[in-house]
């Protein structure tokens, strides 16, 4: 702005010295000297647009920018509810051995309809195999731990229409037609059919046990006829891992691939070399199961996550997927900062460092934080609306940390001191089907100040 002024009024002094040049007599210098003075004097006399007036502007009425991070604020860790787990995209398996969290252990239970209605296995059928195909797609903990697989036939059926959370316990066979180990390969192709495919890992269900695949191919020509008669005839599959005493991992299979199937091969009197498959649609139900065992989890988790020590959050304090930990913050003394009188709040940033790193337990990509309601349910924050770039909530790998800009919700609790300051709920983003976990610095890591805290940019009106 001030090269704007500035060079217009330079140009015009020259020019004027140009016509004063001309018309002063050139036998007396000192009447040219005295008109550059003059100019130039007028020309110095130009200001800085931005100071203009600043100089009679009374002091209580000049805007007064500032920063604190001093504002209270402490969090503790408690164990989540169980989650909405029904009809994901991915259900994992296997068992994770944390020495911080303990152990958790995944399974999915889902079910299959008929790949082609009204399908008629011949006369003098005969088994030969029933094989689980499952589409390996993403890996979480150790890559090299072996995955348990135990696969029991359900007996009771689930539905598209229902909810269904984490904790679900339905009935099961008693017979385990896999108990299968398997390490996973990503990279391996296997033949299959004639076809060559990667990524899948191939469970026989017949190994131990051929009931269940007798059970299918003898399926009547009513069960046979749709696919809703045939979940009627049979609900589907439960697979289960078990606990491991080592880290361990878990493996997410993608129940939506095309790979992923249950296979019957069997014979006639006309074929020695037959398959019919049972596909997963989006006219099929699944849900994961999740288990959460703390008896082995470090005692400062125990004692703040099970034995209810909130004190102990001022330290640190934890995060966890699948159902398992999420965290409240609180800010009790927020309503203080109306005792300011009339304050803009310009930037509000909540600050999470992390508690060391942990080069095992990849920390979760994106955090989630809600307004915690007067009947303790979550809701979404004003400040969400402001889009991912400026609610931000990322993994930032460079400082082990996350942060959140939460202006809007601050303002609020300022300007109006009556409603409810009930804190905020912190979650792993995407829950459901994320297993990763975080350890956080509290509001007092010892004498290090570099812990939870909100940043405030601010101003005085």
């Amino acid at each position: 702005m001030m090269r704007t002024i500035t060079l217009p009024i330079m140009s015009f002094m020259t020019r004027l010295l140009e016509r004063i040049r001309g018309k002063v007599n050139q036998n007396n210098p000192f009447k040219y000297l005295l008109s550059i003075l003059i100019i130039f004097t007028v020309a110095s006399c130009a200001k800085d647009p931005g100071q203009i007036g600043y100089v009679i502007q009374p002091e209580d009425s000049k805007l007064n920018v500032a920063f604190n991070d001093s504002t209270s604020i402490y969090a503790y860790s408690r164990f989540s509810d169980s989650i909405q787990t029904s009809h994901m995209a991915l259900s994992a398996l296997g068992s994770l051995n944390d020495p911080v969290f303990g152990n958790t252990v995944a399974g999915f239970y889902t079910q299959f309809v008929l790949s082609a209605p009204a399908h008629n296995f011949g006369e003098g059928k005969t088994l030969d195999s029933l094989v689980l195909q499952l589409r390996y797609a993403d890996s979480y903990g150790d890559t090299n731990a072996i995955i348990y697989a135990h696969t029991y036939e359900m007996m009771e059926s689930i539905s598209r229409d229902s909810i269904y959370y984490s904790t679900l316990q339905l009935p099961i066979g008693s017979t385990d037609y896999s108990d299968q180990s398997f390490i996973p390969r990503f990279n391996d192709s296997i033949i299959v059919d004639g076809d060559t495919i990667s990524s899948v890992i191939r469970l026989n269900l017949t190994g131990f046990d051929a009931s269940l695949g007798e059970k299918l191919l003898n399926a009547s020509e009513e069960d046979m006829e749709s696919s809703e008669n045939f979940k009627e005839f049979f609900n589907g599959l439960f697979i289960q891992s078990q606990p491991v005493n080592y880290d361990g991992g878990l493996i997410y299979f993608s129940l939506s691939s095309s790979d992923t199937k249950l296979t019957l091969y069997y014979s006639n009197d006309d074929d020695d070399s037959l398959s019919y498959d049972y596909i997963i649609t989006t006219a099929t139900a699944n849900v994961s199961k999740y288990e959460h065992n703390r008896n082995n989890a470090e005692f400062s988790f125990r004692e703040q996550v099970v034995n209810g020590d909130t004190i102990l959050g001022q330290e640190k304090f934890y995060l966890q997927g699948f159902g398992g930990i999420e965290t409240v913050i609180r800010m009790p003394h927020i309503n203080k900062w109306a005792i300011r009188g009339n304050v803009a709040i310009n930037e509000a940033k909540l600050l999470l460092p992390g508690y060391g790193d942990d080069n095992f337990f990849s920390p979760p990509t994106r955090l989630a934080l809600y307004k915690i309601g007067a009947d303790s349910s979550f809701y979404t924050l004003t400040d969400e609306f402001e889009g991912d770039t400026y609610f931000d909530g990322n993994y930032n790998s460079i400082t082990n940390s996350y942060e959140f800009r939460i202006t809007r919700y601050i303002q609020s609790l300022i300007n109006d001191t009556t409603q409810p300051n009930n804190g905020l709920g912190l979650f792993v983003s995407g829950e459901p089907v994320n297993a990763n976990r975080f350890i956080f610095k509290g509001n007092q890591f010892g004498s290090d100040t570099t812990g939870i805290k909100l940043e405030i940019l601010f101003t005085d009106l």
